[in-house]
């Protein structure tokens, strides 16, 4: 169960390349443009979400990922309910150590939010990729445009 609350990840959409570091301690996003470092500064709404499986989770498959004899087994679980036929939150996780592979969140039959996992390590080498640049201390309080429109 991963137990730090910041989060570190990019998106480049639209040709425009996004840093967000989210401090779930602080209550507060950050999404910095990568080209100009302009900065916003975002109240977080939603609350700190571990990854790991949920306590009333459905196991839904086990199976091997992988080639000839470097194969992981893993397992698929699922917030599915036998009154509902499907699912908001699908999780892929290793069997050995319950590493996350990957979650699917799903609203109304789409996907809004696909997370693969790789190259994860125990702990944080360099706690300093949680600390927001200078140009975040005067940062807007409006998330950025993800379009071209500079």
């Amino acid at each position: 169960m991963v137990t730090s609350s910041p989060e570190l990840f990019s998106f480049n959409l639209s040709s425009r390349l996004f840093e967000y570091i989210l401090l779930y301690n602080e209550g507060v996003m950050f999404q910095i443009e990568q080209v100009t470092k302009q900065c916003s500064k975002i109240i977080l709404t939603e609350p700190w979400d571990p990854l790991d499986i949920p306590q009333n989770s459905t196991f839904e498959d086990q199976y091997s990922i992988g080639g000839p004899q470097e194969q992981i087994t893993v397992q698929e679980w699922s917030d599915r309910k036998s009154a509902r036929s499907y699912e908001t939150w699908i999780g892929i996780y290793t069997v050995k150590d319950c590493y996350p592979v990957q979650e699917t969140f799903t609203k109304n039959y789409s996907v809004i939010l696909s997370t693969r996992f790789f190259d994860i390590e125990l702990g944080i080498k360099d706690p300093s990729v949680f600390t927001p640049p200078s140009t975040c201390q005067t940062a807007q309080p409006e998330r950025m445009s993800e379009d071209c429109s500079w």
